[in-house]
C-alpha cells in the first residue's frame, strides 16, 4: 500500500472509493527489480508460496507512466503471465522459464478480434506472433510458421509434452457452422489468466490482481501436480509468474515494419514472448500447495454434508488430518442446509453421520431419545462482492481521468440497495435486448451506478460510467441455503427496504419490480417474502424472442429470459471467481451463422480490461481467495443520514456475534438483523456441526468427535498452510471453542440412559445431573470481541467460557468442562457441486411470457 498515492483531487469525490485493492502481505512476499532500461521498476508480489487457485496481489513503483497513444496500451505498460518449467539458463542473474512454457496470447484470440481498442490496430502485443516472413528479423527457427499468413508463432509446450504450434486456424469459416478458430486446448480467451496490459499511473505506481492457476485450471501448466515427465516417473513442475515490462514503440518495435519514424504512431506492436522483449522479463518463482489428493477415499468414509460456508475451512483441514492410520477418511459435500438437516434427522440408511448447517433442526421434530449435538465450526460472513474499474466520464476533470482504469476499492450498500439488486428492479436487469414496456420501470435507473440512492453514499460514481447488466444485479448461487435466507431477513428487517418492497417508491421515484412486492397486488401474483425465501429467485416473466432465421425462417431461437440474461452459478465460490474474471458466462450473443436453433446464442466474453463492472453474492472465504472486493454494509434499521457502513473483516465477524440470539434451548446462535452490535458486520455467519451420537456406533462417534476437536482447536489458527484457518474466516471466540469441545465430549460419551434422564429432569446428567456452573446464555456473555483482540487477532479474544446450552435443555446437553484434545484422524475432502435443482424450483416457479 505504501506504493500508492492519490492524485490531486479535482473534486471531493475523486478517489473517494479508494484505489488500493492490494491483498495483505504474507511471509512469502517478494519484491523484484527490473533490468537494464527497466532497472527502476520494483514489482511486489504479496504471496509466492502455499498457493491455491487464488488471486495474488501485484503492485509496482518506478515505472514509466502509461501514456496516451493510438490505443489504451500503446506504450509503457506491464504484461503478466504464468509459466512452468526449469530455469532456461539464459540469464543467471534472473533465472526463469523459456517463453514456450508460458500461458499467453489468448486475450484477443477470437475470430475477427475483440475490437475493444485496448491495443493498437494490427498490433501483436497480445498474441504469440513473434515475427513474419516479411520482417527483417524473420527467423523460422524461433517458432512455427503459418504458411497462410506468414506469421511465426511462439510454440506453447505443455507440461506433459505436447506442443501447440500455430494456435489459430487461418482457414476458419464461421459460415460452415463447425470447427474452431482457436486450437490451443490448454487455455483460451475465456480461461486464460494472463494480464495482457496493466497501467502505470503518472506517479510511477500501479497494481493488479492476478489469478494463479493450478493444474486443475490449466493442465498445460500443471502447477501443484506431479505431472511433469522425468526419468522413472513424474515430478511437480516449477512454476513462475513472469512480468514483461513494455517501453516506448521506438524501443519495442525494432525489426518490424512499425519501427523507425512511424513507431510512435503505431504504438507497441511486438509480442512479449518475442526475442527482444523477452530479454527484459522478470521471473518470480511460485510454490503451490499440493493439488493431488492427500488421502484416499474408500468405501468406509465418514460422510459430512452441508453448508458451503464451511467448505474452504474443511478443505484446508483435510491434509493435516490425514496422518492417523487405521481411521476412515471423511468426505464432505456441499448441499443445501435444509436438505442436510432433513438427512440428519431422517437417519435413513446411507445418510451422513454429521452435517454442517447455520440453523438448527426444529425442536419439535427431534426425538428426545436421540438428541442432536451442535458444535460451532466456522465464523465468517456473507458478502456482496464487486470488481469495478473506473470508466471515467469524458466530461470529468483531469484528476478523475487520471484514475481511469484503476479498480474501485470500496462501495457502500444499504439493505434497500441490496433489495434493488435482488429484485430485478433496475432496467438493465429486465430490458433483455429490448424494452419490456413496464409502467413501473419508467422512472427506475438503468443500473446501480445511475441510482441516486447509491450515489448519495458513493459520490465518486457520479464521475464514472459504470453500468450494464452486471452492475444491475448479482451473480449468485442457484441453490437453497440458510445464507440466502439470512440475506432476505437482513433486507426485510430494514424499515426503509421493507417499505420499498411493500410497494412504496423511494424518494427518487424508484419502484420495486411488482413480482417481488411483499403486499399482494392482485392479478394472481402472490405476495413475496412469506415465508422467507431460502434462495435468490428470478421471478420477472419477461423473455426476449429473437426473429426466426435460417432457410425460409424455419428456425426459431429459444426465448432469452432473466436466468439466461444473468445466469445463476452453482456455488458461492463460482460467484466469487466469476467476479474476479468479470465473466458471468451468459450465452446471449446472437450467432447469425448458427445452423440450428440451439446454437443461436453463444457465450459472451469476459468484460474488457479497464471497464469491468460486476457484482456478486459470495461467502467471505471465497471472496478473499479470489481477491474480490466486498461492499461495506449498513445495519438493518440504521436509516439515519449518518448511517455507519461496516466492512467484512475478521474483527467485524467476531463483533457480529453480538447481533445473534440463541435458538430455543439448542445452544445455536441465529442472526437477529436489527440487533445492534458495535462494529459488527451485519451478515456475520456461523456454521455448526450437527450430529446424533446415539444413531452411530462407537467408532463413528469417536471419528466425528475427533473432527470437531480439530476444527475447534488447531483448525482455528489462521494461516495459509494446510490445516490452518483460511483467510475470510475469523477464529472462533473462546466461548464457542469451549462449546465445541464440550460437544465433542458429548458425542463420545452420551448414553441412551443419560439422554432419557436428561429429558425427564431437564438437567445435565452427563455431569452428575447438576446444573451447577451452568448459566443461561445471552449475547452480552460473549463480550465485545471487536475490542478485545490482542494485536487485532481474533484468536486471542477473551470472553467467559459460557456454556451455550441453557438450563432445562431437553434436546442438547453440553457439559461445561474442559476436555483434552485428541490426536486427529483425517477428513479427506470431496467437494461436490451444490444441488442446483433445489434452487431451480424457485427460479422457474413463475410462468413466463415471450415478448416479440
Amino acid at each position: 500500500a505504501a506504493a500508492y498515492a492519490f492524485p490531486a483531487r479535482g473534486t471531493e469525490a475523486t478517489g473517494s472509493a479508494g484505489i488500493d485493492t492490494s491483498i495483505p502481505a504474507t511471509d512469502s512476499q517478494v519484491t523484484v527489480s527490473g533490468r537494464g532500461k527497466f532497472s527502476d521498476l520494483k514489482v511486489t508480489v504479496n504471496q509466492t508460496k502455499n498457493l491455491l487457485n487464488q488471486a495474488i496481489s501485484l503492485t509496482w513503483k518506478g515505472g514509466a507512466p502509461t501514456a496516451p497513444g493510438p490505443a489504451v496500451f500503446a506504450r509503457n505498460y506491464l504484461q503478466f503471465m504464468q509459466c512452468w518449467g526449469d530455469e532456461d539458463g539464459s540469464n543467471p542473474d534472473n533465472p526463469g522459464p523459456p517463453p514456450e512454457q508460458c500461458a499467453q496470447g489468448a486475450t484477443e484470440a477470437v475470430f475477427g478480434g475483440r475490437g475493444d481498442g485496448l491495443f493498437p490496430s494490427g498490433s501483436f502485443s497480445a498474441t504469440r506472433i513473434i515475427s513474419n516472413k516479411s520482417w527483417e528479423n524473420f527467423d523460422p527457427n524461433t517458432g512455427s510458421v503459418d504458411e497462410n499468413s506468414g506469421h511465426v508463432y511462439r510454440d506453447f509446450r505443455s507440461v506433459k509434452g505436447p506442443v501447440v504450434g500455430v494456435p489459430v486456424d487461418a482457414n476458419f469459416n464461421p459460415d460452415a457452422g463447425a470447427g474452431s478458430y482457436w486450437r490451443n486446448p490448454y487455455f483460451d480467451v475465456v480461461t486464460t489468466n494472463e494480464i495482457a496490459g496493466a497501467r502505470t499511473l503518472s506517479n510511477g505506481t500501479g497494481s493488479e490482481l492476478f489469478e494463479v492457476h493450478t493444474g486443475l485450471e490449466d493442465a498445460g501448466l500443471g502447477c501443484g501436480q506431479s505431472v511433469q515427465p522425468v526419468a522413472g516417473g513424474t515430478k511437480v513442475p516449477k512454476c513462475w509468474l513472469v512480468v514483461v515490462p513494455r517501453g516506448t514503440p521506438t524501443e519495442e518495435n525494432v525489426g518490424t515494419p512499425a519501427a523507425g519514424d512511424s513507431a510512435d504512431q503505431s504504438g507497441v506492436v511486438t509480442s512479449p514472448v518475442a526475442t527482444d522483449p523477452w530479454k527484459n522479463r522478470i521471473a518470480i518463482p511460485l510454490e503451490f500447495n499440493p493439488v493431488d489428493p492427500a488421502c484416499k477415499l474408500g468405501d468406509d468414509q465418514r460422510r459430512i454434508i452441508g453448508s458451503e460456508l464451511a467448505a474452504a475451512a474443511i478443505a484446508s483441514w483435510q491434509p493435516a488430518l490425514c496422518d492417523k492410520p487405521g481411521r476412515s477418511p471423511y468426505s464432505f459435500a456441499t448441499i443445501s442446509d435444509a436438505n442436510a438437516r432433513q438427512q440428519l434427522n431422517a437417519a435413513a440408511p446411507g445418510s451422513p453421520g454429521m452435517v454442517v448447517v447455520s440453523r438448527p433442526i426444529d425442536e419439535s421434530f427431534i426425538d428426545a431419545d436421540n438428541p442432536v449435538v451442535y458444535a460451532p465450526v466456522t465464523l465468517s460472513g456473507i458478502v456482496f462482492g464487486f470488481n469495478v474499474e473506473r470508466n471515467t466520464d469524458p466530461n470529468a476533470d483531469a484528476a478523475a481521468k487520471e484514475l481511469t482504469g484503476v479498480r474501485v476499492a470500496k462501495i457502500n450498500l444499504t439493505p434497500r440497495l441490496v433489495a434493488k439488486l435482488l429484485t430485478q428492479s433496475y432496467r438493465d436487469q429486465v430490458a433483455i435486448k429490448q424494452d419490456p414496456k413496464y409502467d413501473w420501470l419508467t422512472n427506475n435507473p438503468a443500473n446501480l451506478g445511475k441510482d441516486k440512492d447509491f450515489l448519495q453514499f458513493n459520490p465518486e460514481f457520479k464521475e464514472l460510467l459504470s453500468g450494464g447488466k452486471n452492475f444491475s444485479g448479482f451473480v449468485m448461487p442457484v441453490s437453497n441455503s440458510d445464507a440466502a435466507r439470512q440475506v432476505w431477513e437482513y433486507v426485510l428487517a430494514d424499515p426503509e427496504a421493507r417499505a420499498w418492497i411493500d410497494g412504496a417508491p423511494d424518494q427518487f421515484g424508484t419502484k420495486v419490480n411488482p413480482v417481488y412486492r411483499t403486499k399482494a397486488i392482485g392479478g394472481g401474483v402472490p405476495p413475496f417474502g412469506d415465508p422467507r425465501p431460502e434462495s435468490f429467485p428470478k421471478n420477472d416473466p419477461f423473455c426476449y424472442q429473437a426473429p426466426a432465421f435460417g432457410p425460409g425462417g424455419s428456425l426459431i431461437p429459444p426465448p432469452l429470459c432473466g436466468p439466461d440474461w444473468l445466469p445463476p452459478v452453482a456455488a458461492f465460490r463460482d460467484a466469487a471467481r466469476a467476479t474476479r474474471l468479470a465473466d458471468d458466462g451468459a450465452k446471449v450473443i446472437e450467432n447469425p451463422f448458427a445452423n440450428s436453433a440451439d446454437k443461436y446464442y453463444t457465450r459472451d466474453l469476459p468484460q474488457p480490461l479497464g471497464i469491468r463492472a460486476i457484482l456478486s453474492i459470495a461467502d467471505a472465504a471465497s471472496a478473499f481467495q479470489y481477491g474480490v472486493q466486498t461492499a461495506s454494509l449498513s445495519r438493518a434499521g440504521d436509516n439515519d443520514s449518518d448511517r455507519k457502513f461496516i466492512a467484512a473483516t475478521a474483527a467485524s465477524f467476531a463483533a457480529g456475534i453480538e447481533a445473534m440470539k440463541p435458538s430455543g434451548d439448542l445452544g445455536v446462535l441465529e442472526p437477529e438483523p436489527t440487533a445492534k452490535a458495535a462494529n459488527g458486520y451485519p451478515l456475520t455467519a456461523l456454521t455448526y456441526a450437527a450430529i446424533k451420537p446415539l444413531a452411530l456406533d462407537a467408532t463413528a462417534r469417536s471419528d466425528y468427535a475427533d473432527f470437531i476437536d480439530y476444527a475447534s482447536d488447531k483448525g482455528q489458527v489462521s494461516g495459509l498452510k494446510f490445516g490452518q484457518l483460511p483467510n475470510g474466516y475469523a477464529p472462533l471466540p473462546a466461548a464457542l471453542k469451549t462449546q465445541s469441545a464440550n460437544a465433542a465430549k458429548k458425542v463420545r460419551e452420551l448414553t441412551a440412559a443419560a439422554a432419557q434422564a436428561d429429558e425427564a429432569s431437564g438437567g445435565d446428567t452427563a455431569s452428575g445431573g447438576s446444573d451447577a456452573g451452568r448459566s443461561a446464555f445471552s449475547p452480552s456473555d460473549l463480550g465485545s470481541f471487536g475490542g478485545s483482540f490482542a494485536n487485532g487477532d481474533p484468536a486471542t479474544a477473551t470472553s467467559p467460557a459460557v456454556n451455550l446450552a441453557a438450563p432445562g435443555n431437553k434436546r442438547v446437553v453440553t457439559p461445561a468442562v474442559a476436555v483434552p484434545f485428541s490426536r486427529f484422524a483425517l477428513p479427506a475432502l470431496a467437494l461436490l457441486a451444490a444441488l442446483a435443482a433445489l434452487g431451480a424450483l424457485e427460479i422457474t416457479k413463475r410462468p413466463r411470457r415471450a415478448v416479440s
